[in-house]
């Protein structure tokens, strides 16, 4: 429950998983399973990744958006002179800068 959709569920009576495994895990180390000797999955307490149980919210919380955007330095009144200088002696742009060259 609140795991991402994309991800497979299994029942725990599908696969057989030893004790120790499922000892380590309730004492929240990663258990990595083997195949001929290469890693091929890990398993996992849930409670050690709660983004990915809880469907974590994405980007920041708007006050510290906020805040971020309030802190932040304010433009250089001169910048439109500086670039309408630039352009003068490079000329203009091409009218779509997009298309190909």
């Amino acid at each position: 429950m609140g795991y991402h959709a994309c991800m497979t569920r299994i029942r725990a009576e599908e696969v057989r998983i030893p004790r120790r495994a499922r000892e380590a895990v309730a004492r929240h180390e990663a258990v990595v399973v083997l195949n001929r000797e290469r890693p091929v999955f890990v398993i996992v307490n849930p409670q050690d990744h709660p983004s990915e149980a809880h469907g974590a919210r994405r980007g920041r919380p708007l006050r510290e958006a906020v805040r971020l955007l309030a802190e932040a330095a304010l433009p250089d009144p001169a910048f439109g002179d500086d670039m309408e200088d630039i352009l003068a002696t490079v000329g203009s742009g091409p009218v779509d800068p997009w298309a190909r060259s």
